[in-house]
């Protein structure tokens, strides 16, 4: 972004904000990622709750007809 662009938004009453997303080319991001799975899965495989909350909402991801 151009020193102009930045003054114009600036300006405009906008102002620049920082946002920090995972890395997910990150070794520690990923075990993190596989930690958090395999607790999931273990307190799925107890309780059922996903494969609960999979089946009430699977009609949401079917498009309507034209």
């Amino acid at each position: 972004m151009s020193d102009a662009e930045r003054a114009e938004l600036l300006a405009k009453g906008w102002r620049p904000v920082e946002v920090w997303v995972p890395d997910w080319d990150s070794p520690a991001f990923e075990r993190r990622m596989r930690e958090d799975s395999e607790a999931i899965n273990r307190v799925d495989s107890r309780s059922g709750e996903l494969d609960r909350l999979a089946e009430e909402v699977d009609d949401l991801w079917i498009d309507p007809a034209p």
